[in-house]
């Protein structure tokens, strides 16, 4: 028996369990660009012997892992034979009719091909046309024809098998076409594997499975050939055909053979290519034939532009937080998913509005928070008086006064933005929807969640909050690489004990509420620790995914000066973490 797991998640599908029934879970092939990214729009069945088949009723993506002796469900019914045609005619008008479309005499005959009539529906009389015989195992089982007019017909009832199906060869690369005269195209070329459907490429959406079905009379026989290189027409109803094949034989084993372009005139099929250029050419296409392209696999080519741009540095750089000090410890790259944790009231928050309104000033950078537990209007307050340096309220110093408000609120209106709900309690899906709005409207490029524990945390029956961290932090890695924003998440640690001498301890990225997750996959961790006998905060890096680009973890030193309401980096603090720096 087979791995179900393991043959599903190929394809791109993640299952709990791989017990035999019904399951439902996420589309890979649609759910990642759908409004409902979660919706469990994917039925899977798995059958007791292994096997899986699925069927997704958003996008209509079905298909099925291999599984011992499976093959595509083939209908029972019985098959007409034709019969042989004693003498079949190759009049010289059949001859010349192939030899302008680049098909030798030895081709047609090799191919059984003739001139008869036959009855056509269309036309409602017989005509003069092409027989195409579909032999298979040394037996007759089809005949199409066809009429200069290009009108089709097939014998009844017949068997579904390719054209030329005993070219199948176990360990030898297969080419698939769309028709008869494409497969004698490349027999021209040389090439001796070649297939195709007898009912062509659809024009329009599919309805049933009919057109595929000599994929279940041949199945095993596929299932052993080296490559699948699919040679369809070179328009939309061949791209579709294409499409359908390569999710049939499995996309790790296809390759696309492409015809040429020239002078922005596009080859439509082998034929034509032949014709047109010549069987060298057809030859160069198939040895050009292209990987089919697999969702999250790359060569490094691929990548080749943005390496050469890191190495010339034109590619993101990492960004000071306003803090110099801080720099040594810290720097942050947009696209990252950052956590920052600290005791409640250290000044994580604090920290985090100061490097907002820092970087707004250097950059014109601008945010997006989310900050429930501050509220709205007491943490625009708090912007405000790291704006203007002074206080918001009335204490020691003076206050601001209503002009430095106005101006400060002007200010932030163009740089920061609120995310929010007043009547539930979002979900990670909702705010990241809502961050998507700010980075597409006003060009947001750094969102703030803080904290973590204000989201709706609601899973699935059996899911774990381990596992549930790690999908949310999947969600907000892949929104921040796709938007090229940082992301910045405020975890609190979990009930810690005092130290002997009762001072509140530091914590770790081990320590944060629901998983270790927060440390393993985030790409940079800070924690914000508030010193009272020193009189001092401390920034500490505790994980930095790109050393020394981004800094090297430690811990700085900064002084909060009540006066302006604003941090300060002490010069020279830095001391790399293991050392007394605390």
């Amino acid at each position: 028996m087979q791995d179900t797991r393991a043959a599903l998640a190929e394809h791109g599908i993640r299952l709990r369990d791989d017990k035999p029934g019904n399951h439902k879970t996420v589309c890979p092939n649609c759910s990642s660009s759908r409004r409902k990214k979660s919706d469990p729009c994917l039925s899977v069945t798995v059958e007791t012997d292994g096997r899986a088949v699925w069927n997704c009723h958003h996008c209509s993506w079905t298909g099925a892992t291999g599984g011992e002796g499976y093959r595509p469900a083939r209908e029972r019914r019985t098959y007409r034979k034709p019969e042989r045609v004693a003498a079949p005619q190759r009049p010289d008008t059949l001859i010349g009719w192939f030899g302008k479309r680049g098909i030798s005499p030895t081709t047609v005959e090799k191919f059984g091909i003739y001139k008869t009539r036959q009855w056509f529906p269309q036309t409602e009389q017989e005509e003069d046309c092409i027989a195409f015989p579909y032999e298979w195992d040394g037996e007759l089982r089809n005949v199409k024809y066809r009429t200069a007019s290009k009108q089709f017909r097939q014998e009844k009832d017949p068997e579904p098998v390719f054209f030329n199906a005993d070219s199948i060869a176990e360990g030898e690369d297969l080419i698939i076409c769309e028709g008869e005269i494409d497969v004698m195209s490349f027999s021209e070329a040389g090439f001796v594997h070649v297939v195709s459907l007898p009912n062509g490429a659809p024009s329009g959406p599919e309805t049933s499975d009919k057109r595929y079905e000599p994929f279940g009379t041949h199945w095993d026989a596929v299932m052993k050939v080296r490559r699948v290189l699919i040679a369809t027409d070179m328009d939309a109803p061949g791209e579709q055909l294409a499409q359908e094949i390569a999710k049939r034989v499995g996309r790790d084993r296809c390759f696309r053979i492409r015809m040429p372009l020239q002078n922005d005139v596009q080859c439509k099929d082998a034929n034509e290519c032949l014709v047109e250029h010549g069987a060298d050419v057809l030859r160069e296409c198939v040895a050009h034939a292209e990987p089919w392209p697999i969702d999250g696999l790359h060569d490094v080519e691929d990548f080749a532009l943005d390496v050469m741009d890191l190495y010339h540095g034109k590619g993101p750089q990492p960004l000071t937080t306003g803090f110099a000090e801080l720099d040594k410890a810290f720097k942050y790259i947009p696209g990252q998913f950052i956590a920052v944790t600290g005791i409640p009231n250290h000044g994580k928050s604090r920290v985090i509005d100061q490097i907002a309104v820092q970087t707004a000033r250097l950059r014109d950078e601008k945010w997006a928070m989310f900050s429930p537990e501050t509220g709205e209007a007491n943490h625009v307050a708090d912007l405000c008086e790291i704006w203007a340096g002074n206080p918001f309220f009335d204490g020691p110093n003076h206050r601001m006064t209503e002009n430095d408000v106005s101006a400060a609120l002007a200010w932030l209106n163009e740089r920061i933005y609120m995310l929010g709900a007043v009547e539930h309690t979002p979900s990670i899906d909702w705010l990241l929807e809502r961050a998507r709005a700010a980075v597409i409207r006003y060009g947001v490029r750094n969102i703030v969640i803080d904290p973590y524990n204000e989201l709706e945390a609601s899973r699935p029956d059996k899911q774990t909050e381990t596992e549930f961290v790690s999908q949310l932090i999947s969600k907000c890695k892949r929104f921040a690489k796709h938007h090229e924003c940082t992301v910045w998440m405020v975890i609190h640690p979990t009930k810690m004990r005092s130290t002997d001498d009762g001072k509140d301890p530091v914590p770790g990225l081990y320590d944060l509420a629901g998983s270790a997750h927060w440390r393993n996959k985030a790409d940079a961790g800070l924690v914000v620790y508030r010193d009272y006998e020193k009189a001092a905060t401390f920034v500490i890096s505790k994980k930095i995914r790109r050393q020394s680009m981004c800094g090297r973890p430690g811990a700085v030193k900064l002084q909060f000066v009540g006066a302006d309401r604003r941090f300060q980096d002490i010069r020279d603090s830095y001391a790399s973490l293991g050392s007394e720096a605390i």
